[in-house]
């Protein structure tokens, strides 16, 4: 037993010294190929980039110095859209247009118009004034309310100064255009001054009013009297134009005002009369009883030329019912081109014989169905021809009027004994 002991002890001794040898071939090994084939490292290009999220245990070299990663101290503070080029400055909200208009005292709320996104119609223009600003919950159907977000552009007179799709804010200056409402308005004025100034010797010898609104009160065809104010401050005097004596018309225009004198019967006293119902060609301003005589003359010359401009034909179809500031309602005929051309030479033919001719703020012809005087659209403003109101009437066609004669009429109070107003001229284009 003993010798095997001995045996016993010898091997062990002989693998212990093996496994000694064998680690320190192992170690020898570790420590030397390292150095020998470990790889070049290449910079980190993230780390240069001051991007590396690695740290110290990236296995590329972080040699250099990476770019900042907070922003320099001169942006420090700076709101957003300052610090960065490419984002557009917040812009000034309907909302905040119509509050400014609302409360300033310096902004004439009746120099400013809307328009407006209806659902059936498209844009649509409307007077500040026109509209309802309260609660949409608590207002009745016969006042205009919108939507604001359904607000496209506000204009001060003709000059769009906040238009929501294309950014313009010269309201409030919001959008780093420079320029606020007082600007818009100081130049305005200035433009107004000169215009009246190059204008003025023209109308010394013209007759002029005291209030120039008044002068068209019983002007069926003047629509918008401010605009007159700003060029002559003329009256019509007389006017041409195609009689309407369709049937089928007057019962749709009937239709219409029977339906607006339900909504209020205040409307009856400002329907037209359907035997005065016409459709205008030209206004003329007529001082002595020789331009008259003058005018009557230029259209019986003029007469068989009128036949050659319009065709035999020509019949007048109309597209709907419209209106001119909530204070005129009317039936507006399609547009035929012979028709336009026919009134520009019209206009010709008096301005090169000397007579006054007056020009209307619109140059849309139209069947006035319903007007409002000046003084009672300043004393009841509720009394109005909204949309709302007119634009519902269930009426898919209102008729046709032949263009077969024409009307030179006196614009007085005076009638005809059958409703139609005092005609000098009346012939026949057939």
């Amino acid at each position: 037993m003993e010798g095997d002991g001995g045996k016993d002890t010898e091997k062990e001794s002989s693998m212990e010294n093996s496994a000694v040898n064998l680690e320190n071939s192992y170690t020898e090994k570790d420590v030397e190929e390292p150095s020998e084939k470990e790889p070049e490292r290449s910079p980190c290009q993230f780390f240069l980039a001051g991007r590396c999220r690695f740290g110290d245990r990236c296995r590329n070299m972080h040699n250099g110095i990476p770019e900042a990663t907070s922003p320099p101290p001169s942006t420090r503070g700076k709101s957003e859209y300052e610090s960065n080029s490419k984002k557009k400055p917040p812009m000034k909200t309907a909302t905040d247009v119509i509050s400014r208009i609302q409360w300033d005292n310096m902004l004439p709320k009746e120099c400013f118009i809307i328009g407006y996104l209806d659902r059936f119609l498209g844009t649509i223009e409307k007077p500040f004034s026109a509209f309802c600003w309260e609660d949409l919950a608590s207002v009745g159907h016969d006042v205009l309310a919108i939507p604001k977000h359904r607000i496209q552009y506000f204009k001060y007179k003709d000059l769009v100064v906040w238009d929501k799709n294309s950014r313009i804010d010269n309201v409030f200056g919001s959008t780093g255009s420079g320029m606020t409402i007082l600007d818009i308005m100081e130049q305005n004025k200035n433009l107004d001054h000169e215009e009246k100034v190059n204008v003025q010797p023209e109308m010394s010898g013209l007759q002029k009013d005291s209030d120039g609104l008044e002068e068209y009160e019983n002007v069926e065809e003047c629509l918008d009297a401010a605009a007159y104010v700003n060029t002559k401050k003329l009256r019509p005097t007389h006017f041409i134009a195609v009689r309407i004596s369709s049937e089928d018309v007057k019962s749709s225009i009937k239709e219409v005002q029977d339906v607006l004198k339900k909504w209020n019967p205040d409307i009856s006293e400002y329907c037209t009369p359907l035997p005065a119902l016409h459709l205008t060609l030209c206004l003329l301003h007529l001082e002595t009883p020789e331009e008259i005589q003058k005018s009557v003359s230029v259209i019986q010359e003029w007469s068989h030329e009128i036949q050659r401009i319009l065709p035999p034909s020509l019949i007048l179809r109309f597209e709907g019912l419209k209106d001119f500031n909530a204070r005129v309602l009317y039936l507006a005929p399609l547009a035929i081109p012979e028709i336009s051309s026919f009134v520009q030479s019209l206009h010709e033919r008096f301005c090169n014989e000397g007579l006054q001719v007056i020009k209307p703020p619109s140059n849309r012809l139209h069947v006035t169905v319903a007007k409002i005087s000046t003084n009672t659209f300043r004393k009841n403003p509720g009394l109005r021809f909204y949309y709302d109101i007119y634009g519902h009437i269930p009426i898919a066609h209102f008729g046709a009027q032949h263009v077969d004669s024409i009307s030179f009429c006196d614009n007085g109070s005076a009638r005809r004994t059958d409703g139609f107003y005092t005609t000098l001229l009346e012939f026949s284009l057939y």
